[in-house]
């Protein structure tokens, strides 16, 4: 049985995990139940043994087991009570000539739990074991422990953790005001090669879809003469039988001025307009297919075109593009949020569309490089 209670208290201590093993944990109980006056005394020594280790994940593993077994041992839980203080030298770190080894993470839960449990224990059984109450204002009077700190962390480590924050926050604000100096010296040089990528695309590519035209006037208003206006005549229409009113030399422009065409239809007189000038109709639809997959060959009229293009494209890839990514990285780390960081995003987005349209060009430079090669 000593044999087997060895070996259940090393292999919990040893497994890691944020609970003892629930197999074992089984196993390690019925041998307490099977001799509860012997046992439960043997594994307290066998876990202090595991709690005095060098590693914290042992003794982390270790405290977790002597959580269990004294909420189920009244044994356990009275000779637990008897090393009260060397049980929270070795899980608490209240002595501090024996510090808790690392790694550290382990540390900060084991401290955690430890206080955690002495509160637990002394809410349910301080009544038989006073011992607790006196260990209890003894962390808070003496340790400076926060019961209702969720790391039970002593005033030292909670005031080393605010150093290590306010220094962090001004090595994140450096390193921001570095990045805002950064970005006015190079914004300039960034927009005068977009704007030279972006011209080098126009010449390369005109726009299919730009269609304007300064100075010009449709052809059906330019083209077409001016009607004169006409004399006052009768305003009543030409007699068939009588020619009463019909007093001009052009009879056909004085009913389309007079509005007697067709029964003074101003839809038959529109259509009498368009024939006269020897028009069909003066509705136009003009459709287009333009095709977009496009293949861009290099040859030696855009040679130095191109050029150009792929060293403003190797800027923006190589320099331009991972400056302002570490630009945007460092405002939102420093929790900078104004126009510095808006005028980032901006240029990586502008950056960003240079390098698709680039890949949008699909740009051939094998006829380059076989002259090279050549």
């Amino acid at each position: 049985m000593a044999e087997a209670l060895a070996e259940l208290v090393e292999a919990l201590s040893t497994a890691g995990g944020p609970e003892p093993e629930p197999s074992r944990m089984r196993q390690l109980k019925r041998l307490c139940r099977a001799s509860p006056e012997e046992v439960p005394g043997r594994a307290l020594g066998l876990l202090m043994a595991q709690l005095s280790a060098a590693h914290g994940e042992v003794r982390l593993g270790a405290f977790r087991v002597v959580e269990q077994l004294f909420c189920r041992s009244l044994t356990f839980r009275a000779a637990a009570v008897r090393h009260l203080p060397e049980l929270l030298a070795l899980a608490a770190g209240t002595d501090l000539a024996r510090p808790l080894p690392p790694p550290a993470a382990a540390a900060r839960q084991l401290r955690a739990a430890a206080v955690a449990a002495l509160r637990l224990w002394h809410h349910r059984y301080g009544h038989a074991h006073p011992q607790l109450g006196l260990a209890c204002r003894f962390l808070q009077d003496n340790k400076k422990v926060d019961f209702q700190d969720a790391d039970a962390r002593t005033p030292v480590e909670r005031r080393r953790e605010e150093e290590r924050q306010k220094r962090l926050e001004r090595l994140h604000r450096d390193q921001a005001q570095r990045a805002e100096k950064d970005m006015e010296d190079m914004s300039p040089e960034i927009e005068t090669v977009l704007t030279e990528m972006e011209n080098c695309f126009r010449l390369l590519m005109p726009d299919p879809f730009d269609f304007t035209v300064e100075d010009e006037q449709p052809c059906c208003s330019k083209d077409l003469p001016s009607i004169a206006r006409l004399p006052e005549v009768d305003d009543r229409c030409p007699d068939s039988e009588t020619g009463k009113g019909a007093g001009r030399e052009d009879t056909f422009e004085h009913e389309l001025t007079s509005g007697c065409l067709g029964g003074g239809d101003d839809g038959a007189d529109e259509a009498a307009f368009v024939r006269s000038h020897g028009l069909g109709s003066h509705k136009y639809a003009l459709s287009l297919e333009i095709s977009t997959d496009v293949k861009l060959e290099e040859n030696e009229d855009n040679t130095a075109i191109i050029n150009s293009v792929t060293d403003a494209h190797k800027l923006i890839r190589n320099k331009f593009l991972p400056s302002v990514q570490s630009w945007i990285q460092l405002f939102t780390r420093a929790a900078i949020s104004d126009d510095r960081l808006r005028k980032a995003i901006d240029l990586k987005n502008k950056l960003e569309k240079a390098l698709e349209k680039h890949k949008d060009m699909n740009i051939d430079y094998k006829k380059k490089r076989k002259n090279i090669v050549s």
